[in-house]
Formats: C-alpha cells, sequence, structure tokens
C-alpha cells in the first residue's frame, strides 16, 4: 500500500505541472488516502510519508495553476514595437484593449470580424470567439475563428472569420465577441515581419519576408476581399516550409468564391499577418 501511495503520488506530482490537471488531482487524493492509511497501519512508513508529500504538493500546484488560468488569458505580456535600434522591451496587456467588431458576411457565408490591438505592446490571441443570439435574445451558436494564434502588433488590425458552412449567420440580428491571450514571446514572432502582396489575376501572392533573428517553421496570413465598402470574401493561407531569418516565404491565396464555389468580383483586398511560428 505504500509503494502504491508513493507511485500515485508521483505520477500525480510529475502531472500536475501538466494541462492534464484533473487527472492530477486524481491521482494526488488517491495516493494521498493510501498514503494516510498505511501510515495509520504502519506499512511501508517511509514510502507513505514521501508519497504524502508528493501528493500534497501535486494538489497544491493543480489546483493553483488550474485556478489562474482564466486570469491568464485576458492579461499577458506582449511586446512593444521596435524603437529603431532593434530593442524591445516587454510591457503588459490586455484584452479589454482588444477591439473586435463585425464587417459583414461574405458571399460565400462567412462571418468577417475586424479585430484591433489599441495595446502598448503585441497580443497573440489564442482564440477569437463569437456568440450568435436570435431576435429574443436568447443564445444561438458559438463559433471560434478559423485563425487561431493571431499576432497582433500594437496599434494595429487584422480580419478574422467565422466559417460559414452550414451556417446562415444573417439569421442573428445580435452578437457577442470575446478573446483570449497567450503569451507570445516563446513561440511566434510579434516583430520582423515583412508582408508584401501583389494580384496575379488568378490569386493574391503574399511574400512574407522574416526579418527576425529567428527561424519560422509555418506562417498564416489572411486575405479579405471587397466591393466597394462592402467584405465580399476572406480566406486564408499557410506556408508550412521554413523560412530562415533574413528569407522569405511565399503564399498563394485564392480568389473569392460564393457559396456555390463561384467566383465572386472584387475590386480590392486587404492582406494580414495572422502569425509565424518560430521553429524551436
Amino acid at each position: 500500500m505504500g509503494l502504491a501511495s508513493l507511485i500515485l503520488g508521483i505520477l500525480g506530482f510529475m502531472i500536475s505541472v501538466t494541462i492534464f490537471k484533473d487527472l492530477s488531482l486524481i491521482l494526488c487524493v488517491l495516493g494521498l488516502v493510501l498514503g494516510i492509511i498505511a501510515l495509520v497501519k504502519k506499512k511501508a512508513k517511509v514510502m507513505a510519508i514521501i508519497a504524502i508529500v508528493l501528493c500534497v504538493l501535486g494538489f497544491g500546484i493543480a489546483v493553483g495553476t488550474s485556478g489562474s488560468t482564466s486570469s491568464d488569458r485576458t492579461t499577458g505580456r506582449g511586446i512593444t514595437n521596435s524603437s529603431g535600434d532593434s530593442k524591445s522591451k516587454t510591457v503588459k496587456v490586455s484584452t479589454d484593449k482588444v477591439e473586435m467588431s463585425a464587417l459583414g458576411i461574405t458571399a460565400k457565408g462567412d462571418f468577417v470580424i475586424k479585430v484591433t490591438n489599441n495595446n502598448e505592446g503585441s497580443v497573440c490571441l489564442s482564440t477569437i470567439t463569437t456568440v450568435f443570439k436570435d431576435a429574443n435574445g436568447a443564445f444561438a451558436v458559438k463559433k471560434a475563428a478559423q485563425e487561431s494564434f493571431a499576432v497582433i502588433p500594437a496599434g494595429q488590425s487584422i480580419v478574422v472569420h467565422d466559417f460559414g458552412y452550414g451556417e446562415d449567420f444573417s439569421q442573428y440580428p445580435t452578437y457577442e465577441f470575446s478573446c483570449e491571450l497567450a503569451n507570445i514571446s516563446d513561440n511566434f514572432l510579434a516583430e520582423g515581419i515583412e508582408i508584401e502582396s501583389s494580384d496575379t489575376g488568378k490569386q493574391i501572392a503574399v511574400t512574407v519576408k522574416n526579418g527576425s533573428d529567428k527561424t519560422i517553421g509555418s506562417t498564416e496570413v489572411s486575405v479579405a476581399y471587397y466591393a466597394g465598402n462592402q467584405i465580399v470574401g476572406v480566406d486564408t493561407g499557410y506556408a508550412d516550409s521554413t523560412t530562415a531569418a533574413g528569407a522569405s516565404t511565399y503564399i498563394n491565396v485564392d480568389y473569392p468564391k460564393d457559396s456555390k464555389y463561384k467566383d465572386v468580383g472584387f475590386d480590392s483586398y486587404q492582406v494580414s499577418y495572422i502569425h509565424a511560428e518560430i521553429q524551436k
């Protein structure tokens, strides 16, 4: 029994520092119960004591970190724009200063959102969520934007979308936006990205230059298409190729289509940098 409690304590403690907090809590509770029983019965006292200590520590870590998850997703750290001397600093950022507004529904049925970062530093949004409500104000459907881990430098905006397949977003007169933060410094580039684009007559050709000193493992952009002031289409483009510091990667994004996959006319477009993942 002492050995069993020790094994559970070791596993519970090790798992407590991962994302599987619930499993850690279960193992720690079981290990703690077995450890106390072994200690009372004076069987394998040393192992039982070690198990109890590990279970208590694991339980505390799991409860402490899981309880802080919500606040960690609304406030975090961001990187200020370069001051010109290649130096930057980390500043506090908040979802309260991230502004979201609807741009409209495309010919394909996608719901398009403009996201503006009014923080002093760059933000990385792990999720951008829309809750749609019916004419009575009752909850109808919840959608997450297709563009996850969107990095937005300070003072800039991007365009993302909720995929419209199987949905008629026009039937929902009201909606609410929310977003969650992820810390960006270790995983995604917030500075050093330069984007150029051209209309080839068949696609939008996007060049993403890596002006940082890090190697990029994957890159994502989005392209919003307009006819006058009306949004008519949006699509994302990816590059999975490795891009060294100072090099460029190339992405082709298709022209917009309607719900029947017929071409949709447009007279202007906007490219948004979504993210560039740093290769570890």
